[in-house]
């Protein structure tokens, strides 16, 4: 016989000892409870994959810098002249020196002596008049050539303008002088070539030429003295009784001569 018999003949089971039956919602919650741990689970290992990307150490690439540009250049082409070709120089062929002048034979220099100064001669002060020599000389502006005329005057406003007239004075070392400039003839001064010092007679006989004849035919009785602006500077001019045509070496044939 087997197990499959009649239920009245199985052997009756002890009755399984039940313990008291969760509620309802104990029931619930006991089973939701592994759902729970394995969500916790799965969000533990989301946050620490998180921090796991935000963390992991990286490699930083490097800034992209791009270079600005260049600035343009602006290029302009010039047409330069061509270089002129330059010819070699020409050879230059030197003479032979002569034996000859190979050696310059001495050269004797002969100073020239010198003279003491006790010996050398004393300059020449001829044409410088003393105080003695001008006593009873007339000054310009003391009535001298009466008249109508005053070519004495005009004389000596023409060697006070000229600046060539004290430039000769300068140089003859005549400044502050009484010169003796004309006593019958022109007197030379010291060492100048010329006499009556050029620039001095040259400036009387131009003053002369274009004074009326009347006026230079007038008669002048003794020395007179005419001065430039200084006042110290004074030219003598006269010897007895003359003309101022005189000096121009001009005589007139007069019935009262």
């Amino acid at each position: 016989m087997n197990g499959n018999g009649p239920l009245e003949m199985r052997p009756e089971r002890p009755p399984l000892q039940e313990g008291p039956r969760p509620s309802g919602n104990s029931r619930r919650a006991w089973i939701r409870r592994p759902d729970r741990l394995l969500a916790g689970g799965l969000t533990v290992i989301a946050h620490l994959g998180l921090f796991a990307t935000l963390f992991w150490p990286r490699a930083v690439p490097p800034s992209m810098h791009v270079p600005p540009p260049p600035p343009s250049l602006e290029v302009s082409l010039i047409d330069l002249p061509k270089p002129e070709s330059l010819a070699p120089p020409k050879p230059t062929m030197l003479e032979p020196a002569s034996p000859d002048s190979a050696v310059q034979p001495p050269r004797f220099v002969t100073a020239a002596p010198i003279v003491p100064v006790a010996n050398r001669p004393a300059p020449d002060t001829s044409d410088i008049l003393s105080k003695s020599e001008l006593a009873g000389a007339t000054s310009v502006g003391d009535g001298a050539g009466g008249g109508g005329c005053h070519t004495a005057w005009d004389v000596q406003q023409a060697l006070r303008r000229d600046p060539l007239v004290r430039a000769a004075v300068e140089d003859a070392h005549r400044l502050g002088k009484a010169i003796m400039l004309w006593n019958g003839d022109w007197v030379r001064s010291g060492e100048q070539d010329g006499k009556g010092l050029s620039a001095v007679r040259e400036a009387i006989v131009w003053e002369l030429a274009f004074t009326p004849e009347a006026c230079r035919n007038e008669r002048v009785h003794g020395l007179l003295l005419l001065s430039l602006a200084d006042g110290s500077t004074r030219f003598a001019i006269g010897s007895g009784e003359w003309r101022w045509s005189d000096l121009l070496g001009l005589h007139k044939v007069s019935s009262d001569r």
